[in-house]
């Protein structure tokens, strides 16, 4: 690890260590905006990266610290336990050694660990907010880096270590201190409709318009189709707003959709990814191959997953989907779990802004909902590694938060009931207007 990665690692522990509880989530923000991931301290075979010393800090602190409000557990926390726990046993049987017990542990304190930080920092919709501002005001200072990298092809963060110059087909591509250009412009793309949704809640709007042409330039110089398809699908999710209402009736309509079009296409529907590039060698052949190949494939990894892929005829066996590098590591039960937690996610943050009665809590649960279904599209592109997954397990926990705020918004109206002059005993009988 560079000396400059080591001072900034140590100012984040410092910050997490003695910064107020309002503010436990600022050195997790910057570590995934500024600290490069490729960075790491390997101590007794274990590998730790900036974020992952914050996260274990972190941890300490929340464990030493007396909670007078804690957290309630829902069925959301306990699908997204049983999704980590799945696909670690899983893996560790197909594997069957050490090495993978040591990297799932790994995994398993990095997910769940962020994951608890996550759900026990966002206790009010405050909380939520200011998460959104300290996005924002990263993506500005953001911005002029990537100008910065792409002008010159040199990284600013070269002195952290992290590589400076990544070329594409003749074609820079800004990174920043993501491990890949992609994920620099995934993880920005799906912030965008956070942004949005502050500015319809009427929350500092300059400020919220300049996050978003910062964090809109950003997606355009990682000079990648992925995150540009995204934002422009996030773009097209926002406006079926008026319709959130009738998402039963939108779901099973693109199910008939995409079902009408397998039976007349004369290739898989799945096919038309393969059409779709953007910028110039942009690989979706590749990606509608994987899905084509993992089909084929099924009675290999659907039990307890596969170990290589490359017979399959993929690309350097690179696994460029979320929804497939599930399945492959951790079988088809840990797949099914995944697309059953983003299904719930996206159906709990809309049924939330529709039943919301103020204003800026229901645009900041659409603005969630589109966001996760942001990165149902950059799942089929990708699988994620890196600062995003970050991003994932926050709103994963936002997603929680706001189903345990949405059932106590809806238990039933009571009044109890006194007789006067003389109060009745303390009882919990109360009488239900229902």
């Amino acid at each position: 690890m560079q000396t400059p990665t080591i001072t900034i690692s140590v100012l984040l522990i410092i910050m997490v260590l003695f910064l107020p509880r309002k503010w436990i989530l600022l050195p997790f923000v910057m570590a995934a905006c500024i600290v490069p991931a490729d960075q790491r301290v390997i101590i007794m075979g274990l590998d730790f990266t900036p974020l992952r010393m914050v996260v274990l800090f972190g941890l300490l602190k929340l464990l030493i610290t007396v909670d007078k409000k804690p957290i309630r557990w829902n069925l959301f926390d306990k699908l997204i336990l049983t999704w980590v726990m799945s696909g670690t046993i899983i893996y560790i049987i197909q594997w069957h050694t050490m090495r993978s017990v040591i990297y799932k542990s790994g995994v398993i304190f990095d997910c769940l660990g962020l994951y608890y930080i996550f759900r026990r920092s966002l206790t009010s919709w405050d909380d939520v907010f200011f998460t959104i501002k300290l996005f924002a005001f990263f993506a500005i200072v953001s911005a002029p880096l990537m100008i910065y990298e792409r002008m010159n092809q040199e990284s600013l963060f070269s002195s952290f270590g992290r590589s400076t110059a990544m070329f594409h087909r003749g074609r820079y591509r800004c990174s920043g201190p993501f491990p890949h250009p992609i994920m620099m412009g995934l993880f920005w793309a799906n912030l965008l409709p956070l942004f949005y949704g502050c500015i319809k809640a009427k929350m500092n709007k300059i400020f919220f318009f300049s996050a978003i042409a910062a964090a809109g330039t950003c997606v355009f110089l990682s000079g990648s189709s992925t995150p540009v398809m995204t934002a422009g699908a996030i773009v097209g999710f926002w406006f079926i707003y008026r319709f959130r209402m009738d998402g039963k009736v939108i779901f099973i309509g693109l199910v008939c959709l995409i079902t009408g079009l397998h039976l007349v296409m004369k290739a898989p529907v799945w096919h038309l990814i393969s059409r779709v590039n953007i910028f110039s060698g942009s690989t979706g052949y590749h990606r509608y191959e994987l899905i084509n190949q993992t089909i084929s494939h099924f009675s290999e990894w659907a039990l307890i997953g596969c170990k290589n892929v490359e017979k399959w005829g993929v690309w350097a066996g690179d696994i460029t989907n979320q929804f497939i590098i599930e399945g492959i590591t951790g079988g088809l039960v840990t797949m099914l779990i995944f697309i059953f937690i983003v299904g719930c996610a996206i159906r709990l943050t809309g049924r939330a802004s529709i039943i919301s009665q103020h204003g800026q809590t229901r645009w900041i649960c659409w603005a969630m909902s589109v966001s996760i279904m942001g990165h149902c599209v950059s799942f089929f592109g990708v699988s994620y590694f890196g600062q995003i997954t970050m991003l994932l397990y926050l709103q994963f926990a936002c997603v929680s938060f706001i189903s345990q705020r949405r059932s106590i918004a809806t238990v039933p109206t009571t009044i109890c009931i006194r007789r006067s002059p003389r109060p009745l005993p303390r009882t919990n009988g109360c009488l239900n207007t229902d």
